[in-house]
């Protein structure tokens, strides 16, 4: 993209996804890497042979590059990091990478630059079909590998970001986990990027490291050639080039501000989530991979509310087995101890295997054959992966989730793969208990209005609001024409919650939230007042949540419901909650009232 002209004094805002929160304000260190260009030429069959060495040749380079940077990170004392170049390895690994390059070059006789870019389209197209945005987002990873095997095929080397002398905002086009993870973390203050959306790993692992950070931007590059004063406001998801002197004085209030709240939050992060009334809320968090729980105990939460799974699944030439699943889920419960953790089974499509998994393409896979109806007609997968959860609960607690549930029953098929797993394992004399709560996750508004069915036949209710409020109001939040329509305070939302509260409590069994509204502040005291058992968010979100249940009694969630109750619309219900909290916490709510 062409750089655009810009005169020193011209304030320029950018909005994008902020994916790490906190405010920074620096110079900018512009990482340009310019993309890979080559020609596309055929070749002679007598030119097979050499042109399949050189593929092969370029991923031995590409897999030393990256166990050369492991060590130094390794070496830096980040070892927790290094599963993200482990994905990257694994993905030099896959069949249909591999696979299909190679029979590109031999059955189009084409050179391996244009065959292995051939091969990135095809996997790309499967990815853009998925919609679930974690998932979806791997293609990145994808695209990172065949960038750094193509840039070994033309023998052309990939920047580096290691060797920053002075304290810096990174911006780029985007981030590889390689790059991220060798970040200088006492000279680099902050990070903008043209794409990357909330589950990159630029987001995850700026998080974890907790560097302010706004992905998704589209053209900050087009903005900066470097040293420029930039802002980055990672809440807020802005960025800001070439602020005014006004500009800046006043984010330089809202940073020490920010710093001031993170210093009186993190307060909270060891207190109990406990009302002054002496009601108490278990907080717990939302994790995917295990590198994330130093962070889950770092804020205090109680155990491990949602487990994703889908990531052991994805990037890979072969289906986890048995044993695999067994060792991950062993050392999550080990290192969650004495908590527990709730592990949700595979919540994955069809269409969302790129490599080892055959099934018809789907018109609209997000309604499709997914998650536990997937497992219903997969049952040997699925077993596998439950007899893995069994054999895990020896070592520790674990609750077991199934998401996409939409009637008894899928429920009730379910139970009885259960216990045949269980009856596999008693046969092969494994241990593990035979008392694991069982659960379902309440997405579906089938769900929401059978709960009083579904409540009778398991031990607890987790409800996956993003999905929840998709369904109910059938809308897509990835949209751009629709997504103004994702309101979570929608009154059928608010009412299909409270109808599942009253149902689990009616049956004796505890009901959680762990979709994004969990971590959102604005709604604690509705779901105080709602009665909810548990919140499962980010763990940053954590002391946050705690800050308000601690100066709210259960009776004041109570008084707010029956308000809300009464509104006919989300804008009615919004704009009297925010007023409502920015006169309970003027510190944090104030600019919701902006």
């Amino acid at each position: 993209m062409k750089k655009r002209t810009q005169s020193a004094s011209e304030e320029k805002i950018l909005k994008g996804i902020g994916v790490s929160p906190g405010i920074v304000i620096g110079k900018v260190a512009l990482l340009e890497r310019e993309r890979t260009t080559f020609i596309p030429r055929k070749i002679i069959a007598g030119q097979v042979s050499s042109e399949i060495r050189r593929f092969e040749e370029a991923i031995e380079t590409s897999k030393k590059q990256l166990e050369e940077i492991k060590q130094r990170v390794f070496a830096k004392g980040f070892r927790q990091y290094s599963y993200i170049l482990d994905v990257h390895l694994r993905v030099m690994e896959d069949r249909m990478l591999h696979g299909e390059t190679i029979t590109m070059i031999r059955e189009k006789l084409v050179n391996t630059e244009w065959a292995l870019k051939a091969t990135l389209d095809k996997i790309s197209e499967a990815f853009d079909a998925i919609e679930d945005e974690y998932l979806k987002e791997r293609k990145e990873d994808i695209r990172h590998v065949v960038e750094r095997i193509q840039n070994n095929l033309m023998g052309e080397g990939l920047g580096t970001i290691e060797d920053l002398e002075e304290e810096t905002i990174v911006v780029a086009h985007d981030l590889s986990p390689a790059d991220t993870i060798q970040l200088n973390l006492q000279k680099v203050i902050g990070i903008a990027t043209d794409v990357g959306g909330k589950t990159s790993h630029t987001a995850i692992v700026s998080r974890s490291l907790e560097i302010p950070a706004v992905v998704g931007l589209a053209e900050v590059t087009s903005y900066v050639t470097g040293g420029e004063t930039i802002i980055i406001d990672g809440g807020e998801g802005i960025v800001i080039v070439a602020p005014s002197p006004a500009t800046k004085k006043t984010y330089q209030l809202k940073q020490r501000h920010y710093r001031y709240l993170e210093r009186e939050l993190l307060k909270y992060s060891t207190l109990r989530a406990e009302t002054q009334d002496g009601h108490y809320l278990t907080l717990q968090a939302n994790i995917e991979i295990l590198e994330e729980i130093p962070s889950v105990i770092q804020y205090g939460a109680e155990g491990i509310g949602l487990y994703r799974t889908e990531y052991l699944y994805l990037n890979r030439k072969t289906i986890p087995d048995e044993e695999e699943h067994f060792q991950l889920y062993k050392r999550l419960v080990e290192e969650i101890a004495p908590y527990s953790a709730t592990i949700r089974t595979i919540d994955l499509g069809g269409d969302k295997f790129a490599s080892h998994i055959e099934l018809a393409e789907q018109m609209n896979p997000a309604m499709g054959l997914r998650a536990i109806r997937f497992c219903l007609m997969e049952q040997d997968i699925f077993k596998a992966q439950l007899r893995g959860i069994l054999r895990a609960s020896a070592y520790g607690q674990v609750k077991i989730l199934l998401p996409m549930i939409s009637g008894v029953e899928e429920l009730r098929e379910v139970k009885a793969i259960w216990d045949d797993a269980k009856d596999e394992l008693a046969s092969r004399g494994v241990e593990f208990k035979d008392d694991i709560p069982l659960g379902v996750m309440i997405e579906i508004p089938s769900a929401a209005i059978t709960a009083d069915i579904l409540a009778r036949e398991v031990d607890f209710f987790s409800i996956g609001t993003n999905d929840l409020i998709q369904y109910s109001l059938a809308i897509d939040r990835t949209n751009q024409y629709v997504s103004y329509l994702y309101e979570p305070l929608h009154p059928a939302i608010v009412r299909h919650i409270k109808g599942v509260v009253d149902c689990a409590h009616k049956a004796g069994i505890e009901v959680g939230i762990c979709g994004e509204m969990a971590a959102d502040p604005l709604y604690t005291l509705i779901f105080l007042g709602l009665g909810l058992d548990e919140l499962s968010m980010h763990p940053m979100a954590i002391p946050r949540i705690k800050k308000v249940l601690r100066r709210s009694t259960r009776t004041d969630g109570e008084h707010l419901l029956k308000e809300v109750l009464q509104f006919s619309t989300a804008r009615e219900t919004e704009y009297f909650i925010r007023k409502e909290m920015a006169e309970r916490f003027p510190e944090d709510f104030i600019q919701c009232m902006e």
